[in-house]
């Protein structure tokens, strides 16, 4: 079962020999572990963790690790898609209706054609054909026909030319609205965290107490809720004490003893230092430094993440 760190390089340090250098806490990590951050979601910059996959249990892709409460996204889901139906039954009614008007200005047009040519017919009579009233009465309707027939064309164009404007600005509506919702159902699916990777679930850790993160906690965006860590590519961070950080350097050898009863311990050589302190409030008011180191080729079959572990470093090895 994957132990978390659970003493502190202060009280470790009291039973080192005297012939050792400073005793390390740490805890081994998978470099290419899954960090599950608390995600960015509409409504706040921070967001309570329901429920967490047991810490060291094993887990497929595809498996729910991690789910936050939902807060009021269920009920802006439902909103954000009731205002999308309504926006494209209105988006779908006006194009419909400017359909119908033009398709009645299509049909006066027709009718102002078909009146336009019988008033073309009756006015190409000669004048000493028929009586001059006549004549100047036919004259009058065929001017007034072909005006008629230039005001549908014009209404049908203007008719054409709304319908073109309403379905690209319904068309931009409703897209709208659907990139509305599919944002708020994108963050209600984000509530649900699923696996990447096959491994062991490893709860992350405060930033600010350095205290476990257990599910009911309230967290802001981007803090790590957790990982999934599998043996694939180990190392182990330390975390150094203040009054032992110039002891550690790159390129320490170290002996690291697992905290697993059973497990063989193992030689790593560590690859960096942070240059700034952390406090971590359930250890002591001391600050702590970080070091990565790397075993020095495989470890033993029962080194797992998340397992606490001590590094040991030699006297003589600490005054090189």
């Amino acid at each position: 079962m994957i132990r978390r760190l659970i003493s502190s390089a202060l009280l470790v340090s009291l039973s080192a020999p005297a012939s050792a250098g400073p005793l390390l806490t740490g805890i081994v990590e998978d470099v290419n572990a899954q960090t599950i951050e608390m995600p960015s979601l509409p409504g706040g910059w921070q967001r309570r963790i329901e429920w967490m996959a047991h810490e060291g249990s094993e887990v497929d892709v595809g498996d729910v690790v991690v789910r936050l409460d939902p807060g009021d996204l269920i009920v802006r889901e439902e909103q954000v898609r009731t205002d999308l139906e309504k926006r494209r039954f209105s988006a779908e009614r006006r194009v419909d209706e400017l359909e119908l008007e033009v398709m009645d200005a299509e049909r006066s047009v027709a009718q102002a054609e078909s009146a336009a040519k019988l008033a073309e017919m009756d006015a190409s009579v000669p004048a000493t054909a028929i009586p001059k009233l006549d004549f100047e009465r036919n004259r009058l309707a065929f001017e007034t026909a072909r005006k008629a027939l230039i005001r549908a064309e014009a209404e049908l164009l203007n008719k054409r030319e709304q319908l073109q404007d309403v379905r690209a600005e319904s068309r931009l509506e409703v897209q709208q609205a659907e990139a509305n919702y599919q944002r708020i159902r994108e963050a209600l699916d984000a509530t649900e965290i699923r696996a990447e990777k096959s491994g062991f679930i490893i709860y992350g850790e405060n930033p600010y107490n350095g205290k476990k993160i257990f599910p009911g906690e309230t967290l802001y965006s981007g803090a790590e809720i957790a990982s999934i860590a599998s043996r694939d590519d180990l190392q182990i961070r330390f975390w150094v004490h203040e009054a032992d950080i110039r002891e550690v350097r790159e390129g320490l050898a170290l002996k690291v003893i697992a905290d697993a009863q059973g497990a063989e311990p193992f030689s790593a050589k560590v690859g960096w230092a942070s240059s700034q302190a952390v406090e971590k409030e359930d250890w002591s008011d001391s600050g702590y430094f970080q070091a990565l180191a790397i075993p020095n080729g495989g470890v033993p079959d029962l080194i797992m993440p998340g397992m606490s572990v001590m590094g040991v470093v030699s006297r003589q090895e600490a005054d090189q």
